[in-house]
């Protein structure tokens, strides 16, 4: 009940900070989902031409981030009051309002998520330190292992690409089709490691409970 609760809190939430916002979700929800056949390449080709400009221009890592804060911010000002402006409300339909719901819906499921993992990985650092420390470990050495072999430039270039395709690469089943034994494998492994955490959490609280009696 707790995590409905928490859902419907993060969906009002995002709806509610996100209302500026909601043609351009709309128009950028139906690119991602590759609703028309040449929207992969647009959004491969955008992204590619992002990264090229920096690799040209090669900024210093603060004017990066800079520049990043800068355009957003300005977008985060004007989108909200441009944007309804020149569209209209007579744009807004159902099917948007539902197209936006959905969005919303989404990416309240995609903050869940990462609050869970993180919770997760609070409840092993307390019950299990140990495997705690050997998980975290291993994955930033073979982070750290992964930036030094590939250029980094290259490595984030690819990691964007296959965040823009993921939302198309699901909506037309091509996760299900060829990545399904890696997703339920990966998935498999999350849960024993929760079952795990929770089993010790569990064991703990009630020798705490003996203790006391």
């Amino acid at each position: 009940m707790d995590v409905m609760q928490d859902k419907d809190q993060r969906v009002k939430t995002l709806r509610r900070e996100l209302e500026g916002w909601r043609e351009v979700l709309c128009a950028a929800y139906s690119v991602l989902i590759w609703e028309k056949q040449y929207y992969p390449a647009i959004s491969v080709s955008t992204v590619t031409a992002l990264f090229l400009m920096v690799w040209y221009v090669e900024p210093s890592v603060l004017t990066l981030i800079s520049v990043t804060g800068i355009i957003i911010t300005v977008c985060d000002y004007l989108v909200p009051q441009v944007v309804p402006w020149i569209v209209g409300a007579h744009h807004w339909t159902g099917a948007h309002e539902r197209r936006y719901e959905q969005i919303i819906t989404s990416m309240a499921s995609l903050c869940g998520m990462a609050s869970y993992v993180t919770s997760t990985l609070k409840s092993m650092k307390e019950s299990k330190p140990r495997t705690y420390f050997v998980v975290v470990t291993v994955g930033l050495i073979f982070c750290a292992w992964l930036g030094s072999t590939i250029d980094n430039l290259l490595l984030t270039y690819l990691i964007v690409t296959v965040i823009v395709l993921l939302p198309g690469m699901k909506q037309h089943g091509i996760l299900q089709k060829y990545f399904s034994s890696a997703i339920q494998t990966l998935a498999n492994l999350l849960k024993t490691s929760v079952a795990a955490v929770q089993g010790s959490k569990n064991n703990s609280n009630g020798d705490s409970s003996k203790k006391k009696e």
